[in-house]
Parts: structure tokens; C-alpha cells; sequence
């Protein structure tokens, strides 16, 4: 992976954070008519960039520096839970601290999917909240919303974890147990998650940097329309539940497939682009950029109990740019200071795990 296009993953993962943010920012209740009402669709694009980034990413290092189990477990060990831990007790204090201050706006706006529980809690620390066998019907921890995700995440560092380093006889009906167990709908998407680990490998043939450089910008395009493109498309497969609307998935997985497929076309493009670039002067940018990248699954994780708790204690309307301006910064600022603590709990947790694994 050339240094240019690490940091362009970097960025795009800050940029796929933020759209998350964006768009539960500019949901009633937090904001009304503030922000760019499109903006609240981009959020499903970006946890698809996501899951594709994922199996991207996972390719490049079980196939650089992670190439022993005890090493892939105990990076993914330390990456998830020096994030997930901290984000659990804030989101478990934030909640009760606005739940006491205000309890009319968790009550009266649902701010939580379903009352706060131990069940909710302890789901989520497994990974196994949105496992349909357990019948949660989303159960996130508190108001984390955007926890889903990492149910299906984790899922698939699992399955590529015993498909990669056991033997096949033995991966193959573990992963078929585990993706029984978890359900149709984290199933049907694990292909996008596969597409994002086999892109690492695709070599495309040699292009013409003009080519290039349209397919970049036009694959950005179809990104940004994709909620436009879908509305142009049967949410239902004509009636036909099975595969593509909602029907048993309670996702359109149109909605889902199209992204990825120009998101791929994206890092092809970008990928051969600054394969043999260089840029002057370039040092502060870089080190913004890895820097942004820091906060992203801080950002991810911590802004929707953040945002809830900022805008119940708010002394602004929410339809005011005040209100807007002070919870963004309010969440924002408690990402930063919260991503450095993170930063070296993943050390020690790392650490650690590879002393017991080991």
C-alpha cells in the first residue's frame, strides 16, 4: 500500500465518520431545518464505505505484519475494545446525566431504540446485538444507534480470522454456525465486506491516467446520487421480497450493493493515481490527515450519545445555528479528548493480549 494512498484511506474514513455525524445532526431532534436535508441520507453510504474499507484493510495486514492468529487477534482485540470500552461508559453516563437533567427529551423524542439495559449492554460488549437468533430487534447499548454496525463487524473479522488461520474442515461449519446465528441480514452483507478483502488483490491492468482520473471523479458522483439512483429503483424486486427490498433483511439491500460497487470503482482508480506520486511540503497535511483518521472510530462510536446529551442541556432552540454550533463542538470536543486515552489503551490492551496469547 503506497503512503499516499494509506493517507487517502485515512481521510476517507474521517470523511465516512463525519457523513455518519451529519446525518444524525441534522435529525430532528437535535436540529430542524439547519442543516441539508440530503444529508441525513448519507449515512447508510457511509457505513457501506466502511464495511468495504474493512475487508480491504484486513486483507492488507494478514497479508503484511499480521500473518500468525495470536498477532490478528490481538490487534483486533486491542483496535475494537480501546474504543468500544470507553465509548460504553460514556454513553452509560452521558445518558443518565440527560435522562436526569432532561428527561422529557430522551422520553418524548425516543431518543433510545429501547430502554436502557443490562441486556443492551452486555449484547453489545459480545457483539452479538443485532444476532437475529436473539430475537433484540436492535437493542444497542443506551442511545448508541450507530452500534449496530459493529455487530456485523465483528462478525466478519471473526469469520475471516477462522477462515484464514485454521484449517478449512474446520472453519467452514464454524462460519456457517456463527452466520446462522447472526441472521440473514448481517449474511447478506458479508459479500460487500468479501468484495472490499478481494479488491486489495485486484491488479487492474494499466490504464490511462486520464481514464484514471474520470473514473476517480465519476465514481465520487455516483457516491454523492446513489440515495437518488436507488428511489429510481423497486424497493421491493417488484413485489418479490426475496433479495432486494426490505421484506426479511429490514434493509434495502440495494441501497447497500450500489455504494460499494462505486466505491470500489474509487479506490481502483485513486489507488493506481498515487501509486507513484509525491508531494512537497507536504508534512503538516499528512500528519492532519492521520491525525483526522485518529478520531474516526472515537467520532463514530461517541457522537449520538454525545449529541443527545448536548442537545437536551442546550439553552438554544433546536431550529436556532447556535444550538447546531454548540453541540457540534461540544461532541467534537469530547472526541478529541477521548481519542488520545484511546490511543494508549490500545497499546496496553494489545500488549497484554499477545502476553496471554502467546
Amino acid at each position: 500500500m503506497s503512503h499516499y494512498f494509506s493517507l487517502y484511506l485515512d481521510f476517507v474514513r474521517f470523511l465516512a465518520a463525519t457523513a455518519v455525524f451529519l446525518t444524525h445532526i441534522s435529525s430532528y431532534p437535535f436540529t430542524r431545518e439547519i442543516f441539508w436535508q440530503p444529508l441525513r441520507s448519507l449515512g447508510s453510504i457511509a457505513v457501506i464505505i466502511f464495511f468495504v474499507l474493512s475487508g480491504y484493510v484486513i486483507a492488507y495486514v494478514t497479508s503484511t505484519r499480521e500473518k500468525i492468529i495470536y498477532e490478528y487477534v490481538s490487534a483486533r482485540i486491542a483496535r475494537i475494545y480501546s474504543v468500544v470500552l470507553i465509548a460504553l461508559l460514556i454513553t452509560f453516563i452521558f445518558d443518565n446525566i440527560g435522562m436526569t437533567l432532561n428527561p422529557e427529551f430522551y422520553s418524548v423524542q425516543k431518543i433510545m431504540w429501547k430502554p436502557q439495559s443490562i441486556e443492551g449492554y452486555i449484547a453489545s460488549i459480545l457483539f452479538v446485538n443485532e444476532y437475529q437468533i436473539f430475537n433484540f430487534n436492535g437493542i444497542s447499548p443506551g442511545s448508541d444507534a450507530p452500534y449496530w454496525s459493529l455487530s456485523y463487524e465483528i462478525t466478519y473479522y471473526v469469520i475471516a480470522g477462522l477462515f484464514l488461520f485454521t484449517r478449512k474442515w474446520i472453519a467452514l461449519p464454524l462460519i456457517i454456525m456463527i452466520l446462522f446465528f447472526a441472521g440473514r441480514t448481517i449474511t447478506a452483507l458479508l459479500p460487500i465486506w468479501i468484495f472490499g478483502y478481494l479488491l486489495y488483490f485486484f491488479q487492474p491492468p494499466k490504464i490511462n491516467r486520464k481514464i484514471l482520473y474520470f473514473g476517480f471523479v465519476f465514481s465520487v458522483f455516483l457516491i454523492a446520487i446513489t440515495p437518488y439512483i436507488a428511489t429510481l429503483l423497486p424497493n421491493d424486486n417488484f413485489g418479490i421480497h426475496f433479495p432486494w427490498g426490505r421484506g426479511p433483511f429490514n434493509r434495502n439491500l440495494i441501497k447497500d450493493y450500489l455504494p460499494a460497487l462505486f466505491f470500489a470503482l474509487n479506490i481502483i482508480c485513486i489507488r493506481e493515481i498515487l501509486k507513484d506520486v509525491s508531494f512537497k511540503n507536504s508534512i503538516k497535511i499528512e500528519k492532519t490527515i492521520r491525525w483526522l483518521g485518529s478520531l474516526t472510530f472515537p467520532l463514530y462510536l461517541i457522537h449520538f450519545p454525545a449529541l443527545a446529551l448536548f442537545a437536551s442541556i442546550s439553552p438554544w432552540d433546536n431550529q436556532s445555528v447556535s444550538n447546531a454550533v454548540f453541540i457540534t463542538l461540544s461532541t467534537f470536543l469530547v472526541v478529541i479528548m477521548v481519542t488520545p486515552i484511546s490511543d494508549r489503551f490500545k497499546i496496553k490492551i494489545k500488549d497484554s493480549s499477545l502476553s496471554l496469547l502467546r
